[in-house]
């Protein structure tokens, strides 16, 4: 160390940038290969979350379709039909008999967008279903496709491959579970419902998951049933494989590609679900990040080391010719030269200015700690900024997490409002700006349920709408804010039962017309005039939000500026009495 701190000074500031760029560049490295070990441990948390989330959407498919096997204890009439025999009855009573039980589960088809036919085969022989036509050939083209089978006590089960078929003569990519029926005090079996989903429904309600990185497979026992890329080829015994690891982790490889897969088994259908991420892009995504902060920290160094070592150059030459110089002057004069204390160590060269070179090197550090201290803190509230960052579906799903605890334990009130709270949130997040009236009134009754539960008994609410209109377009949240006003301001400040009449119906012009009454406080003439007035509005004049009313008339220039200025809301009251709003806007036909 003495014979460092003997040497010149440029030497000594050259030796100690050199050791100073090698630490930071050992601390970059040391930090970097941190980083990316805790991008894998993220990345890892991230597919098993991913996971989760498909293997809830498969259950949510799959556990809708229970309620089926159950129709014979849920009607007593079904119960009937199932233990009759055709060949004992009268053709009226079999017409009559068949007709029942198709119309029940052809309505219960139209109610789940993932149903197309469901069949019911006794075991007298009868056939049931809603494409009664060609249902003994579905059954037995589901039977040669049958791939996992589970039996036990009355809780007899079948999956099928995924297969072609067709239905009413168009041809669907059809997935079919069956359940065995079975009355509650025998074991003795009724029939087996084969019902056919629409697999290619269910690969579209898949993308709403889909992530550019990540790809998803569903594996049977036959291979592999669904791909988000339909390119990669994986084996279901290396899925397996992986399965079978402790952590469920693993790596899978095709076409010259390395995967990072987790896998997940849904038992109740013998399934294998994969998450997984190339390799490459598994560690490269997670520290792209950093890739450019220790680019320009080294590109920092480089330039302190070089130009440091010029900057150096410069100041050291002078002050050892200054310092020669002295020495001569001195010497010459034969004058004592004044004495400056310092340590051993000190090199003579920087004897005469070693007070100024510490006040320097005090405000450079104090500007490097500074400068340090700035981007310290920018970091932190970079990472705070990706800590309050929230996956869109975490609510929605944590609702349904709600609602299923509230109905293990018995608390009615919370599940209902957790289910409803999840249809509006899910109403919220999904889809544009148009739906069809039908989705909006299922909105708006998820929101009169838990008003409901708010207000026991304080109001009743009748929906009188024309058939015709359920599938009529319309804009999004129309309904909701007036029936929240018919509530908060017509019936709940009445003392007596109040109630609320929607009606819809569609002129001779194709003009909608909804109408929502209620028998409640109604509006003084002074507010009703006035609310009337700011209706009269034009759209350029804007809103005074300072006025009451302000969602009915949010709603009417919202339709004024989609539909036009002769659309709108119009209101009628009589104070004391009731209260009655009118929507109007055009059927628009619908796009080929």
């Amino acid at each position: 160390m003495k014979r460092i701190s003997r040497l010149p000074v440029w030497w000594q500031l050259f030796i100690g940038l050199a050791c100073c760029f090698l630490f930071s560049l050992i601390v970059i490295c040391a930090s970097f290969f941190i980083d990316i070990k805790e991008a894998e441990k993220n990345n890892w948390s991230y597919l098993h979350r991913m996971n989760s989330q498909w293997e809830l959407e498969i259950e949510t498919i799959t556990k809708n379709l229970d309620y089926l096997q159950y129709l014979p204890l849920i009607d007593k009439d079904i119960m009937t039909n199932l233990r009759n025999d055709y060949q004992k009855q009268s053709l009226k009573k079999q017409l009559s008999n068949s007709n029942y039980v198709n119309n029940i589960l052809e309505d219960i088809c139209g109610i789940n967008p993932f149903i197309l036919r469901a069949t019911i085969l006794t075991k007298n022989g009868n056939i049931y279903g809603n494409f009664v036509e060609d249902s003994l050939k579905q059954v037995e083209q589901a039977q040669d496709h049958i791939v996992y089978s589970k039996a036990g006590h009355k809780n007899e089960k079948h999956i099928t491959d995924i297969y072609e078929g067709e239905i009413n003569m168009l041809p669907y990519k059809l997935l079919t579970i069956a359940y065995a029926m079975y009355p509650v005090t025998s074991d003795e079996k009724l029939a087996t419902i084969y019902i056919d989903l629409n697999f290619e429904e269910i690969e579209k309600s898949f993308s709403v998951f889909s992530n550019n990185e990540i790809e998803c497979c569903l594996f049977n026992k036959n291979g592999m049933i669904y791909s988000s890329e339909k390119e990669n080829n994986f084996l279901l015994k290396d899925v397996k494989n992986i399965y079978e690891n402790s952590d469920h982790q693993g790596v899978l490889e095709t076409d010259g590609t390395v995967w990072n897969a987790y896998v997940v088994k849904i038992t109740d259908l013998d399934w294998y679900l994969v998450q997984c991420m190339p390799k490459k892009s598994f560690t490269f995504n997670s520290t792209k990040n950093i890739l450019p902060f220790c680019f320009w920290v080294l590109m920092i160094f480089v330039f302190l080391l070089f130009g440091g070592m010029q900057l150096i150059s410069r100041i050291t030459k002078p002050i050892s010719e200054f310092s020669n110089a002295l020495n001569q002057v001195t010497l010459h004069k034969k004058q004592k030269p004044r004495h400056i204390q310092l340590s051993e160590d000190v090199p003579e060269e920087i004897s005469t200015m070693v007070s100024g070179y510490n006040d320097l090197v005090s405000r450079i550090e104090e500007n490097i700690i500074l400068a340090y201290k700035n981007e310290i803190s920018q970091k932190k509230t970079e990472l705070q900024m990706l800590q309050y960052q929230i996956n869109p579906h975490f609510l929605y799903n944590t609702l349904n997490i709600v609602s299923a605890l509230a109905k293990l334990n018995g608390i009615k009130e919370i599940s209902e409002i957790s289910e409803s709270l999840s249809h509006i949130f899910h109403y919220n997040v999904k889809g544009g700006n148009i739906v069809q009236l039908k989705m909006e009134l299922e909105n708006l009754q998820c929101y009169v349920k838990i008003q409901s539960l708010r207000f026991p008994g304080k109001f009743d609410v009748i929906y009188n709408v024309d058939e015709e209109m359920l599938t009529c377009e319309m804009l999004k949240f129309i309904l909701q804010p007036l029936m929240e006003n018919a509530i908060e301001h017509g019936v709940i400040p009445c003392k007596k039962r109040g109630r609320i009449e929607l009606t819809g119906k569609i002129s001779s012009d194709h003009i909608a017309e909804i109408r929502i009454c209620d028998n409640g406080n109604g509006i003084n003439d002074e507010t009703l005039q006035m609310l009337r007035q700011e209706l009269k509005k034009d759209l350029k004049q804007g809103i005074n939000h300072s006025s009451s009313g302000i969602g009915l008339i949010n709603v009417h220039q919202r339709i004024k500026n989609y539909y036009g200025e002769e659309f709108g809301i119009s209101i009628e009251s009589t104070l004391g009495e009731y209260t009655c709003i009118k929507v109007r806007f055009p059927i628009l036909p619908k796009e080929v």
